[in-house]
Order: structure tokens, then sequence, then C-alpha cells
């Protein structure tokens, strides 16, 4: 299997359901949790309980890496994740970080990168 330089054989939400046994209909909330600032865990819970569309941002960036089967592709939204954050008026996003971490979404994908079907396909 012969694939184009900085492909992955799977997309990132295959490889992560496989990696971490699970389904694809839990990958959202499954990515969600441990890619939170650590600090943000108490508020997350009740902010989605009230109002679920304060991280629309984050779910709509989870599902868009999902599709990914490129390392480029992945940095390049994780960036543009990024920049959004930079300039959002929202105060509990910005200032509070009450959001994804771009950090440990990039932690996560190099865990998942890990799995061994990612490490023979990439050393050929």
């Amino acid at each position: 299997m012969r694939l184009a330089s900085g492909a992955w054989p799977q997309t990132f939400k295959e490889a992560y359901c496989e990696k971490f046994h699970c389904r694809d209909a839990d990958y959202e909330r499954a990515v969600f949790r441990p890619c939170l600032y650590r600090h943000a865990l108490p508020l997350a819970n009740l902010i989605l309980s009230k109002k679920p569309s304060f991280f629309q941002e984050d779910f709509d960036l989870i599902r868009e890496i999902g599709n990914i089967d490129n390392a480029d592709k992945f940095r390049s939204e994780i960036n543009f994740f990024y920049g959004r954050n930079l300039r959002d008026k929202n105060r509990l996003r910005r200032l509070l970080r009450i959001r994804l971490s771009a950090k440990r979404l990039l932690k996560l994908k190099n865990e998942v990168l890990r799995n061994p079907i990612f490490a023979a396909v990439l050393q050929r």
C-alpha cells in the first residue's frame, strides 16, 4: 500500500475509534473531554447542559479533524482554530480558555498515530 507523503492509512476518526475502542457515534464526546483545558472541566458540564451551542466551534473542529487523513491538513485545521480563538470576542473562550486546547489536540493526534497500523504503513 503506497500512500502520498504525509498521508495516513485511515482518517483520524477511524484511527481514534480503533485505538480507544469507541463507537463512531461516541467519537465527538470522547475527544472533547480530554482535549479541554483542565481548568475548564468543571464548567464544561454545566455549560453543555445549559447552552450546548457554546461549544459549537469545538465540536465543529472535532468533526472536521475526524475526516482528515493527512498531517499537514490536521495541523492547518488546528492553527485555524487557534487563530479564531485569539480573535474571539467571548471572554470565557478567549481569556478564561473554556474551550479545547490546540496543544492537547496535537498530543492526542500523536498518541493516536503511535497505533501500530500507522507505524507499519508510515515506515514504508
